[in-house]
Order: structure tokens, then C-alpha cells, then sequence
């Protein structure tokens, strides 16, 4: 009995073990790349790729309202204008704010 502890190869036991240890790690590493890349793949598919017919007719609308006159409210006499005028306008109503001020103190006004 006592022959049969001493025939066993320890070294090589523990060497079998260790190589186990670090291919079961390297496979979760491995296969924790594949999931994300998978994932990132899917998300991109089902996700960014598809745009739904519904969106295309909401940013349509959005779209035609940003860049056309229409009524608000007509009681009330407000009505939208196009995002460009309205910009050209907001632009020189700040450039005559500026004049005036100059005009007042006599100095430029640091913008």
C-alpha cells in the first residue's frame, strides 16, 4: 500500500490542474468577447439599422413645421414663421440692440 502513494507523479497532477485552470479562464475571456461583439451586432440591427415608418412620418412633420408658415393660433393672431427668417430676424434685432447701445453711451458694446 504504502508503494502505491509514492508512484504518483504530483508534479504532473498539479501541472494538468494549473493548464485546466488557465484554459477555463481563457475560454469564459474568449467567450465573453463573442456575447459583447454579438450583442453590439444585435443592437446595431435591431436598433440604429430600422427606421420605423412612424418615425419617418413624425421627423417629416417636423420637418415641413420648421421650415413653413403656418397658424398657431389664429384667434390670437400667432402664426410660425420658418426657422432660417426666424434666425435672420433674432440676428438683426441683436444687431440693432448693439447699435442702440453703442448710440447711448457713445462706445462700441464688446460683444
Amino acid at each position: 500500500m504504502a508503494a502505491a502513494k509514492d508512484d504518483l507523479n504530483t508534479p504532473l497532477i498539479v501541472t494538468i490542474g494549473v493548464l485546466f485552470v488557465v484554459l477555463t479562464f481563457v475560454l469564459i475571456i474568449l467567450l465573453q468577447v463573442y456575447f459583447f461583439k454579438a450583442q453590439a451586432k444585435e443592437h446595431v440591427r435591431k436598433v440604429i439599422e430600422p427606421k420605423s415608418a412612424e418615425l419617418s412620418g413624425y421627423l417629416a412633420d417636423q420637418a415641413t413645421e420648421l421650415h413653413s408658415y403656418r397658424w398657431i393660433d389664429r384667434e390670437q393672431g400667432t402664426v410660425g414663421i420658418p426657422i432660417e427668417r426666424a434666425m435672420a430676424l433674432i440676428v438683426q434685432e441683436a444687431g440693432s440692440g448693439a447699435d442702440k447701445a453703442a448710440d447711448q453711451t457713445g462706445k462700441p458694446m464688446a460683444p
